[in-house]
């Protein structure tokens, strides 16, 4: 089976046909020899120009998926700058009506996590383009699911033995992008591909919090009982797709 696969026609390639051709004449008129032995040089040849052919033609197609490959990601590349970029128009404008309704001097606490946090995402898409070489990097390097499957095991055996506390969160954290991981190596996706859906993931996860964050400022103030502890739970979201952001783009992963 595998000797059948690697055999190439030479009917399937005119041009190998016609050196065959050429051989056999070459051989026959200028060079005496004997037409038996010219036919199978010429047949040998036949097989032999086929063959480079083929690869040729596949190595060819191979070129011609992967530009499609790397075009498509090109794209995807700039719709996630694209959003960014909107997302933080939309930062500016949530942060500006939080100074505007925050009024009372028991709302400052609150006023500065939103403060902070719509800064940090207009900082998103200048940062994003100073990392542009790492993210335009990785293309046709596959993941190794068998590599993630270990370091995912290992994880999940430490989490085990943790306590509780800010290691123990930020080991779930690693367990949940492993996961990521392992799930875009199982689907063929290589490192620039599975850091690209990575990043529109944590996109997506904005906007909703953004869309959130408005829904409370809107439901809260102005209000002498707004709550600053439920601003700071609408803002953990943000905070948390922001910092696994600014991870893979310090670590280089996806």
């Amino acid at each position: 089976m595998a000797a059948a696969s690697r055999w190439s026609n030479p009917l399937d390639h005119p041009l190998a046909v016609a050196a065959g051709g050429l051989g056999l004449v070459l051989l026959v008129r200028a060079g005496g020899v004997g037409l038996p032995v010219a036919l199978a040089a010429a047949v040998g040849l036949s097989v032999a120009c086929a063959a480079l052919l083929s690869r040729i033609g596949a190595a060819g197609r191979r070129s011609r998926s992967q530009r499609l490959h790397d075009q498509r990601l090109d794209a995807g590349l700039e719709e996630a700058l694209e959003r960014a970029g909107g997302l933080a128009v939309t930062a500016l404008a949530l942060r500006e009506e939080a100074v505007a309704r925050f009024t009372d001097p028991g709302h400052l606490e609150a006023l500065g996590s939103v403060q902070l946090c719509c800064e940090r995402l207009q900082q998103l898409p200048e940062r994003l383009r100073e990392r542009r070489p790492l993210l335009e990097s990785g293309g046709g390097q596959r993941l190794d699911p068998e590599d993630l499957a270990r370091r995912l095991a290992r994880e999940e055996k430490a989490l085990q033995r943790e306590a509780e506390g800010p290691l123990r969160h930020e080991r779930r954290r690693l367990i949940d992008q492993l996961r990521r991981n392992l799930h875009a190596a199982r689907q063929g996706m290589d490192e620039r591909e599975a850091r690209l859906l990575a990043l529109g993931t944590r996109l997506e996860a904005i906007d909703g919090g953004l869309q959130q964050l408005r829904r409370q400022i809107d439901h809260q103030w102005p209000s002498t009982e707004a709550s600053d502890a439920a601003m700071a739970t609408a803002i953990e979201p943000l905070d948390e797709a922001i910092d696994q952001i600014e991870r893979s783009l310090d670590a280089g992963t996806a």
